[in-house]
Formats: structure tokens, sequence, C-alpha cells
């Protein structure tokens, strides 16, 4: 959950940054790079929230998580 946490917020903050600040980048990910990882991110929090309430088991949560951040990683390049 942390993790996906830390995956979320970080895509956030690139939006944010592209969109609201002066910085000039060097290269920019594509808005829709952006919303998909941080939907996947919103994804991965709601799957850890249920792994802790035990009402998923982790076999289960380990099936659509790794999945998921393989397709993150492989979009970003």
């Amino acid at each position: 959950m942390i993790i996906n946490i830390i995956w979320t917020v970080d895509w956030i903050w690139l939006f944010y940054g592209y969109h609201f600040t002066g910085i000039l980048w060097m290269y920019m990910y594509p808005d829709w790079i952006l919303i998909l990882n941080t939907i996947f991110g919103l994804i991965g929090i709601t799957i850890g929230a249920s792994l802790i309430k035990s009402k998923i088991v982790i076999k289960k949560a380990l099936l659509i998580e790794i999945p998921k951040f393989i397709i993150g990683f492989v979009i970003l390049f």
C-alpha cells in the first residue's frame, strides 16, 4: 500500500508540476500517461486497504498488483 501511495503522489505531483508551475522540463510525459498511472496507484491503494481489512488474500492481491506495476513501467518506456 505504501508503494502505491508513493506512486500516486509522484504522478499527481508531476501533473501539477507540468500544468501549474513555471519549471522548464527537459522531457514531459503525456497527460494520458500521468492520469493512467494515477489511476493505477488509486487502484493499488484500494487493493491494499482491502488486503489490510482481510477482504482479499495476499495471493489475489499480488496477482493484481504485479501485472499492474509491469504495465505501468512498460508504458513509461
